[in-house]
């Protein structure tokens, strides 16, 4: 008899599929129904460095992109295809800890910073306890190129 219970992997990418789920439903919404606006998001909290960073991410096309991105992948994590969901957010996740552990310190806004802090280690915590598949794709092509 199967053990049904969840396993910790498992739940954690169904609540960081909920969140980027969560975050990019209510994003999106807002950014085409009313427009970017750096006052709804709380931006103006933060130093200038950071403000102009954000603002200038959200102004142009990839505000709009990351937000439908962090739909498809957090529906991707309820899915069998949860890992390449993984590996498509893999370089979000290092834009958002980077531009947090740079520009975000001291923190101005405890949640925004925790919710950042959460949706990229939990994405590369995943990556990591499948370090299996991600050694087997890197090493795919290489044992390709000298077969041929």
């Amino acid at each position: 008899m199967k053990n049904k219970s969840l396993k910790p992997k498992k739940m954690l990418r169904w609540v960081l599929g909920a969140v980027l789920l969560t975050i990019g439903t209510m994003g999106a919404f807002d950014h085409f129904l009313n427009g970017y606006n750096p006052e709804s998001e709380g931006i103006m909290l933060f130093g200038d460095t950071f403000r102009n960073l954000h603002n200038a991410i959200m102004m142009s096309f990839l505000g709009p992109m990351i937000r439908i991105l962090h739909i498809l992948i957090g529906l991707s994590l309820f899915s069998r295809y949860w890992f390449a969901g993984l590996l498509v957010h893999l370089p979000i996740a290092i834009n958002i800890f980077l531009i947090h552990v740079v520009h975000d310190l001291p923190f101005a806004n405890l949640f925004f910073f925790s919710m950042g802090m959460f949706v990229s280690i939990s994405t590369f915590i995943l990556l990591f306890l499948e370090k299996g598949r991600l050694k087997a794709i890197i090493y795919a092509d290489r044992v390709k190129r000298y077969e041929t």
